[in-house]
C-alpha cells in the first residue's frame, strides 16, 4: 500500500474543488467585492466627475479623471458606440471630446470588464497553473505591463492634464515672455 501522494496529486484534487473552495471561486468573490462598490460609486459620482458641461448646457469646472473616462478617451467611446450602439464616430468623438458618456456606454464598459477579467482566470490562470514558465512569463509580462502603463499615466498627469492649468495660471508671464 503506496501511501505516497505527490504533488500533482494534490493539485489535481484541488482542481476539482468548486465555489469558495476555490481559487477560481475566491478570485471571483474579489472580483465582485471590487466591482460592485466601483459601479455604485460611479453611479452616483464618478460618471459626472471629468464632465466638461453641466446637465443644462452650462460650463462645468472637471474636477477627477476616472479611468472609465480615460480609456473611453483613448478610441473605447468608438469601439462601443460602433458594435453595440450603431452610433456614429463623429457623435463619439464629441463624446469623447466633452468626456460625457451615457450610463449605457458604462454598462456595456463593466459587463465587458467583467466577461475579460472572469474569463482571464481561465484563460491565463489554468495555463499558469499547468506550466511554470507560462507562469514566470506571465509574472514578467504583468510586471512590465504596469510598469508601462504607470508611467504614461504620470506623464500623462504631469505633462497633457496640468499644463492646460498651468499655462491659464501663468499666461501673463508667457505673453510677457513671447514679446520679448
Amino acid at each position: 500500500l503506496d501511501l505516497h501522494i505527490s504533488t500533482y496529486d494534490v493539485c489535481s484534487l484541488e482542481k476539482q474543488k468548486q465555489g469558495l473552495d476555490s481559487v477560481v471561486g475566491n478570485a471571483v468573490v474579489l472580483y465582485l467585492l471590487w466591482w460592485l462598490p466601483y459601479v455604485c460609486f460611479m453611479l452616483l459620482f464618478g460618471i459626472d466627475l471629468p464632465k466638461k458641461f453641466k446637465y443644462d448646457g452650462t460650463p462645468n469646472n472637471p474636477k477627477w479623471d476616472t479611468v472609465f473616462h480615460s480609456t473611453m478617451r483613448q478610441g473605447t467611446c468608438i469601439l462601443i458606440g460602433k458594435v453595440f450602439r450603431g452610433r456614429s464616430k463623429r457623435d463619439s468623438l464629441q463624446q469623447m471630446e466633452e468626456n460625457n458618456f451615457d450610463l449605457i456606454d458604462f454598462f456595456i464598459y463593466m459587463a465587458l470588464h467583467m466577461v475579460a477579467a472572469l474569463s482571464s482566470f481561465y484563460v491565463i490562470g489554468y495555463p499558469c497553473f499547468e506550466r511554470q514558465e507560462f507562469h514566470l512569463f506571465m509574472l514578467v509580462f504583468v510586471a512590465w505591463l504596469a510598469v508601462t502603463r504607470g508611467a504614461s499615466r504620470y506623464t500623462y498627469y504631469t505633462t497633457k492634464m496640468y499644463s492646460r492649468a498651468l499655462r491659464k495660471e501663468f499666461a501673463g508671464v508667457l505673453d510677457e515672455t513671447k514679446q520679448k
